[in-house]
């Protein structure tokens, strides 16, 4: 308490999730969360005097705890319209993220021109993420042509083993694959914003100090 009322210093113990998503957020050899969006993270809890602790999860268990959790944060995470409400937003902590398809030369079945030409082949998502959404609202479907895994890692894996034929994930997720190849060349994801968000019902001093602490951090270089 006398640290606290002579410093300032951490009003409330928040607790921030992630998911394994290197070069963003993931776990060095000690067992620490580290990475790009991981060190803006902790800048803007330092600036905001807010004592933290982050835990890795999947994907989908980490939205679904700060959904229904106060004072429970979540990053890197992209701000969409069906998102926008449910959370207070901080955008962005990380460079603007891009969402390929992808493929290995041996697992694709043929040349693509669009999206569609993929719906007769296995395409694989992590549930929960961005682009399981953008592929459920063009009409692939679960147990068909779309297959839902816990987590990139896993995703890759069934890649490499030729039980997909395609992933759809951010570009930085496969940079230790060889030979992956995007097979479209735009992006799906380029009007998505790379964020940390706070649960809505969350205490106001946090949030508070949260805004303030996030309007002094410098900008990030793009």
């Amino acid at each position: 308490m006398a640290l606290i009322s002579t410093q300032g210093w951490a009003i409330d113990r928040v607790k921030i999730v992630t998911e394994d998503l290197p070069p963003l957020s993931y776990k060095n050899n000690e067992g620490e969360v580290i990475g790009a969006a991981t060190k803006r993270v902790r800048e803007l809890m330092a600036q905001a005097q807010i004592d933290y602790d982050i835990a890795i999860l999947p994907w989908k268990r980490a939205l679904k705890s700060t959904l229904e959790e106060p004072n429970t944060l979540i990053y890197t995470i992209l701000k969409t319209p069906q998102r926008e409400h449910n959370f207070e937003w901080f955008c962005p902590i990380a460079r603007p993220l891009k969402i390929y398809l992808y493929s290995l030369p041996d697992n694709s079945p043929s040349r693509m021109q669009s999206i569609e030409d993929a719906k007769s082949s296995l395409v694989g998502v992590s549930r929960g993420s961005v682009a399981h959404g953008i592929l459920l609202s063009k009409g692939f479907k679960e147990g068909h042509n779309l297959v839902v895994t816990t987590g990139i890692d896993v995703l890759k894996q069934n890649l490499q083993n030729g039980r997909l034929d395609y992933i759809l994930v951010i570009d930085t997720a496969v940079a230790d694959i060889p030979n992956i190849s995007k097979v479209l060349p735009n992006s799906f994801s380029t009007e998505y914003i790379p964020c940390l968000a706070i649960n809505k019902n969350s205490d106001e001093k946090i949030k508070e100090r949260l805004r303030l602490a996030f309007s002094k951090l410098p900008a990030i270089n793009n």
